[in-house]
């Protein structure tokens, strides 16, 4: 090979390797925390649905643009947003180490909503992790 294409391999390999890097997909290892930014607005959550896996450091970040705040909890994990709510216009945090497998429903209160049959409370927030 010449100078010229094991430049250009080495350029490539370093490509890969930073898109990798940067979207937190790192095959064997990574620093295992799990970002997710969650809008809540008209009831729902978007998304809906995160997923993550046993010994991962769970980071939810919530923005209501609902003129009403949302409950969320995962007693399972002990963890909530401060105050127990995501006040209405707002945004909240909620950290927690995922140390055990489980599918449940976050979102713990809220309005009737006719077009989501999903639960009682008309909004749902499903976390699932999974096992390594």
């Amino acid at each position: 090979m010449n100078q010229m294409t094991i430049a250009s391999v080495i350029i490539g390999i370093g490509m890969i390797a930073a898109a990798f890097i940067a979207t937190g997909n790192i095959p064997g290892g990574g620093d295992g925390v799990k970002t997710f930014n969650i809008v809540m607005e008209n009831n729902r959550y978007n998304p809906s649905e995160i997923v993550a896996t046993v010994g991962d450091r769970v980071v939810i970040n919530f923005e209501n643009r609902d003129p009403v705040s949302h409950g969320v909890s995962l007693p399972q994990f002990n963890a909530t947003v401060p105050n127990g709510h995501v006040p209405a216009g707002g945004t909240a945090r909620m950290e927690f180490i995922a140390d055990r497998a489980i599918s449940t429903d976050a979102a713990v209160c809220g309005g009737p909503n006719p077009s989501d049959k999903t639960d009682d409370h008309g909004e749902e927030l499903i976390v699932r992790v999974l096992e390594a």
